[in-house]
């Protein structure tokens, strides 16, 4: 059984996921008239719910037929350690704090030039065991669906070229395939997110909690708490200034939080570092000290490695851990990955002929 996945073949699975996902949908709710359940469509709940199934089982039915190990392949086989749980709801609410005023200005860009946003089909209703439905639907599912699909087998393949080709190329798939020129924005930082969480950790368990968050978050503020949305609102949230602070204090804790979490889950990391001859190296400084043992201070090794994002080493050195925290074949550029750009044409196509539409109606 493969345990590696190369860039052409993982695009593969994601076109094929992606195709057989969205036709079965369309004809369903083409075809299929059921009427509505809690103000949305029966068969947009469906079609929810019916693309996920789909990306997992076609997935799940090109490696049986390739011979691809599931479990290694999207690193469902390793967990985390337990300050990496604690953190992933952190990284969860910095992301928000960072592309939502992006999403925001983007959607104030599309405004000005009259595209005509559709909103995604939301449930209207106020009731409690609906609105656990919705979560499982619309948080639950693609926090699985699509992280197995996206972290899982598309950004392994994309990452055997080069951890960061992986991190840019899966995030643009992630944020084309959905379609909607509104969510692009949100979308593609979300995707980013997930990415380096999957790269820092070499596991999916984080990205799927951190998806589920980022859905739960979203379903809860918009559908059925809108008064916190609305509050968010009056206090100038979606201006341009609070915006930008918004952007740069999200950022800046991001940022940490993330370097945290690559820190909880480093391999074999002893509690205290132990010299010899006088010589430490890691992959963000030199030590030079005596021969005894020095316990590792995490707030001066943090301001060392945020410091160290300013310089060309710095970006050296963070390729270099995320390579080896990945754990994943890397080929370099010699790798064929015209699948990858087929598969990028294909989705990009889709997205601008929903943006045309969205210009002309």
């Amino acid at each position: 059984m493969k345990k590696t996945i190369y860039a052409n073949e993982g695009a593969s699975i994601f076109l094929i996921a992606l195709c057989f996902a969205n036709i079965l949908a369309t004809l369903l709710v083409v075809t299929v008239r059921l009427g509505d359940f809690e103000g949305m469509a029966i068969m947009s709940w469906v079609s929810y719910a019916l693309i996920q199934i789909m990306f997992i089982v076609s997935a799940v039915v090109y490696s049986a037929v390739r011979k691809i190990n599931v479990p290694a392949v999207t690193r469902m086989n390793k967990g985390l350690k337990p300050l990496q749980y604690l953190l992933l709801p952190f990284i969860a609410i910095a992301t928000i704090l960072v592309f939502l005023p992006l999403a925001n200005a983007w959607s104030a860009f599309l405004g000005v030039i009259h595209f005509n946003a559709s909103a995604p089909s939301m449930p209207a209703t106020s009731k409690v065991w609906v609105y656990f439905l919705s979560l499982f639907v619309m948080a639950v599912m693609p926090a699985f669906g699509e992280e197995i699909l996206m972290r899982g087998f598309t950004f392994h393949g994309t990452s055997t070229r080069g951890v960061w080709f992986g991190i840019l190329i899966s995030s643009a798939l992630f944020s084309l395939m959905h379609a909607n020129p509104v969510q692009t924005v949100h979308q593609f930082g979300l995707g980013l997110v997930l990415a380096l969480v999957v790269a820092s950790s070499g596991s999916i368990w984080g990205a799927v909690i951190v998806h589920f968050l980022n859905n739960f978050i979203a379903l809860t503020l918009t559908t059925y708490l809108p008064q916190v949305d609305a509050l968010y609102a009056s206090l100038g949230y979606y201006n341009w200034l609070t915006g930008a602070g918004s952007v740069i204090v999200g950022l800046f804790l991001l940022v940490i939080f993330l370097y945290l979490f690559y820190r909880a889950g480093r391999k074999n990391e002893p509690e205290f570092r132990v010299v010899s001859g006088g010589i430490e190296y890691d992959e963000f400084t030199i030590y030079a000290h005596g021969e005894e043992e020095k316990k590792s201070n995490i707030f001066a090794d943090t301001f060392r490695f945020v410091g160290s994002l300013f310089k060309k080493s710095g970006w050296q050195n963070l390729t270099r851990a995320l390579t080896r925290s990945n754990d994943i074949e890397t080929t370099g550029k010699e790798q064929n990955v015209l699948g990858v750009w087929l598969a990028l044409g294909i989705v990009a196509i889709y997205w601008v002929i929903q943006f045309v539409q969205g210009m002309v109606e």
